[in-house]
């Protein structure tokens, strides 16, 4: 069952809360009234698209998925398509996204997955992350996106926490950390949780977006998605030839790619908070 309108109408509100506060043209007004009917298109185009549990799915030709038990699996154009109603630019490095079983109905959280061939990086310049540099790197992303935000009416995010430093694994050949935000005219915050699988020729990601939350209560959810991928044969992080193959030029590319630079993720924490206040309050 696909959102009701009416939800799909606060949903909305989330988009155009700078615009409600009667400063808006003409023009903008319609500009928003236009994003809310391709936000219900890509929610149907989206649904029609889902993939089942037990899926077993290619990721960007890298690497394969098995869907978990209890989620489904969007493909990468109809994800790409869902996070442009909401306000994202088009990221061609979105793969897809892994819901849980009844987003369509009571959304909760969402995965986004994302390829960044940025070339191989060599796990010896991940290990001691600093979190000061990483902190400063995000916020600075932060202000940048902000400004172009500003200009097109969308809320501004804010860096509240570094949640999980940046930690790496050497026997997965893999990276996680974990942030919160405020979110301007949202009186909750967002979650961003991320694990990067390092591969031969860049970074394949995994992206939680949800309203705050704890960690323990997100381990449960990305951890099972994460044990489901492996790179393809000749992909993976030993499979690389110094010989012949790319290096990234900078190692911090992985912890920060350009879906988070959208800013769209954390518009969808409060998309997904917006619509789940309006159904208790319905309930109630």
């Amino acid at each position: 069952m696909l959102f009701r309108f009416s939800a799909c109408r606060w949903i909305a509100l989330v988009l155009l809360m700078p615009l409600l506060s009667g400063a808006a043209c003409s023009r903008e007004v319609e500009s928003s009234v236009d994003r809310l009917k391709r936000l219900a298109t890509a929610l149907k185009e989206a649904e029609a698209s889902t993939q089942p549990s037990s899926s077993l799915v290619p990721i960007a030709g890298q690497g394969l998925l098995e869907v978990p038990e209890g989620t489904r699996f969007v493909p990468a154009e109809q994800t790409r398509a869902f996070l442009e109603s909401l306000g994202s630019s088009p990221v061609s490095s979105v793969m897809g996204m892994i819901v849980p079983q009844n987003f369509y109905t009571d959304p909760d959280w969402m995965v986004v997955i994302n390829w960044e061939e940025i070339g191989f990086v060599d796990e010896n310049r991940l290990k001691n992350l600093s979190i000061r540099h990483a902190t400063r790197s995000i916020e600075e992303i932060a202000a940048a996106q902000n400004k172009i935000r500003q200009k097109t009416g969308l809320p501004a995010f804010h860096l509240k926490n570094l949640l999980l430093s940046p930690r790496y694994d050497t026997v997965t050949h893999s990276l996680e950390y974990a942030t919160d935000w405020t979110i301007e005219g949202v009186d909750r915050e967002g979650v961003l949780f991320s694990h990067y699988f390092i591969g031969r020729r860049g970074v394949l990601s995994f992206n939680f977006v949800a309203i705050a939350r704890p960690l323990d209560a997100i381990y449960p959810i990305i951890n099972p998605i994460n044990q489901r991928f492996s790179y393809l044969t000749g992909h993976s992080y030993s499979d690389f030839d110094p010989a012949h193959d790319r290096r990234a030029s900078y190692a911090h590319e992985i912890a920060f790619p350009s879906w988070q630079k959208t800013g769209c993720s954390l518009l969808t924490a409060a998309a997904l908070y917006w619509l789940k206040r309006r159904r208790s309050k319905k309930s109630s």
